[in-house]
């Protein structure tokens, strides 16, 4: 009996043995099977949604989530080499501090010059016609068609604001950033226009949709390049700048000096930054025409709005009620500064060279 007994034991042990052999070994393939996961991950050739999901949360059907966590993906099914995905909220502390040790810290700005007083110039008897500078150009947004937009994100390869400095919910002037790109793509003071793109835009009269808009928040420096990522410092800031925004290289578009167009041009007003509908004198307006209707930047022309006129017989009347000048131009859109309003201007309103 006690024999029987001892064999039994002998046996128990020896499967208990083998389990604590095999389930280690077992454990440790499973855990290959999933990738470490960073708090951004670069997507590349081959990348989709559904297949990140499945190597960094071993799920695949967790894509939703990840598609909802980087809000400029417009559509799921197209995302391209060098695109930031955030997988983590974002990085913890030690992790910056890491970073960090690897840069140090910009220089600070020069003090400006102070230049002497001088006389103030004799003001023109005639006054401009219009008012605008370089920040105004640098800080209107536009409207561009989803193919334009995907087109241009993977043939100038936009990058995006992966991490910052300071944790705050946003980021403004002076503040440091941290950009996807590095030693192989940028060099120290370049420039890059931040933006972020907006809501879809609909025509006003014909509810085709037109495009995405594209709002300008900033403009930032680079500092710092590493292999894989370059500091940069926001010199301009014209609204909150957030992470995962993205950045484009910076390119100045002069002053526009006023200028007629070359042929009788017509139009509506679209769309508004910030989608008021009441416009008045130094509004932004988003026009349904642009280069490929002949229109330049510069270019001058008369709002209107139709006025029914009731004699002995209906009168359609052309009122004009104000005049914008043309800043930026796409292919089919364009973007405009209101520079007069004689009464209150709407979306759906037109516009026209000649009246």
């Amino acid at each position: 009996m006690f024999r029987k007994n001892h064999r039994i034991y002998f046996s128990v042990l020896m499967c208990l043995l083998s389990l604590m052999v095999i389930l280690p070994s077992h454990l440790k393939a499973e855990k290959k099977n999933i990738r470490p996961k960073p708090s951004v991950y670069i997507v590349k050739e081959g990348d989709t949604l559904w297949s990140i999901s499945k190597d960094f949360f071993n799920d695949p059907f967790h894509w939703p989530s990840l598609w909802k966590n980087n809000k400029y993906i417009l559509d799921p099914q197209w995302i391209y080499p060098g695109q930031p995905l955030l997988l983590k909220e974002k990085l913890v502390p030690s992790q910056i501090k890491t970073i960090s040790k690897k840069i140090t810290s910009p220089p600070s700005l020069p003090k400006p010059t102070i230049k002497p007083k001088t006389e103030p110039a004799k003001p023109e008897v005639t006054k401009p016609d219009f008012i605008t500078n370089q920040d105004r150009i640098d800080s209107c947004g536009y409207i561009l068609p989803e193919k334009i937009f995907l087109y241009r994100e993977k043939q100038e390869k936009w990058g995006a604001i992966i991490d910052a400095k300071e944790n705050k919910i946003s980021y403004s002037f002076l503040d440091l950033l941290y950009i996807n790109k590095g030693k192989k793509e940028i060099s120290p003071q370049d420039l890059f226009t931040v933006f972020r793109p907006a809501k879809k835009v609909y025509h006003p009269i014909s509810n085709k949709k037109m495009g995405y808009l594209i709002n300008i928040l900033g403009i930032v420096q680079v500092e710092k390049v590493l292999d894989q990522i370059a500091l940069v410092k926001v010199l301009q800031s014209f609204s909150e700048i957030h992470l995962q925004d993205r950045i484009m290289p910076y390119k100045k578009i002069p002053i526009p000096t006023r200028s007629n167009p070359k042929e009788k041009i017509q139009g509506v007003l679209a769309a508004t930054e910030d989608g008021r509908i009441n416009l008045a004198e130094n509004n932004i307006v988003f026009l349904d025409q642009g280069k490929n209707q002949h229109i330049e930047a510069g270019n001058h022309f008369f709002i209107y709005r139709q006025d029914l006129i009731f004699e002995e017989r209906k009168n359609i009347v052309n009122d004009v009620i104000g005049e914008l000048l043309i800043l930026k131009t796409e292919e089919n859109t364009s973007t405009a500064l209101i520079t007069k309003s004689k009464d209150i201007i709407l979306v759906g309103n037109q516009f026209s060279s000649h009246l």
